[in-house]
């Protein structure tokens, strides 16, 4: 029998908006499906403006627990709201990618390129995930200059 532990923790963005982080420990599986299921239930009725899940201590997924991330994403969409992921193992991101990076969702590398990304302010919503750190690190440059005054100040190196 498989286990699946689920932290939930709420925040505020920097606009007020509710916030769910759903960390998951464990493998979500067929035998553990339904209790993430009850509480994304109960963390969606709030409409939250993100739903973040932390899938660093996931150790493994099947299509069940993918087919309920597309669910989440599909019901956040219905209000403007986002679903994003972070910290993927190894063995999750191969999952991630034979799916096709899951349309409208976004996947970050860590808690703190998701938060370097939200500085930035919205997006065109379109799927995002960087291959690596050059990747991010133009994506980030070229939406920094777009939302600023001032242009980036190039350096010499």
């Amino acid at each position: 029998m498989s286990d699946l532990n689920i932290s939930l923790s709420e925040s505020t963005d920097a606009d007020g908006r509710k916030e769910v982080t759903l960390a998951l420990v464990g493998h979500l599986d067929n035998s553990t499906v339904a209790s993430l299921q009850m509480e994304l239930s109960t963390a969606l009725s709030a409409k939250p403006s993100h739903v973040i899940f932390d899938l660093a201590n996931l150790k493994y997924v099947t299509s069940s627990g993918i087919r309920l991330f597309f669910t989440a994403a599909k019901q956040q969409k219905l209000h403007a709201g986002r679903v994003s992921f972070v910290n993927l193992q190894p063995q999750i991101q191969e999952v991630f990618d034979i799916m096709g990076k899951l349309p409208e969702m976004r996947v970050f590398k860590s808690q703190a390129e998701l938060d370097a990304y939200r500085l930035l302010g919205e997006d065109d919503g379109a799927p995002f995930a960087f291959n690596n750190d050059v990747e991010l690190d133009v994506y980030l440059r070229a939406r920094q200059a777009s939302h600023s005054s001032t242009p980036p100040r190039e350096t010499n190196q």
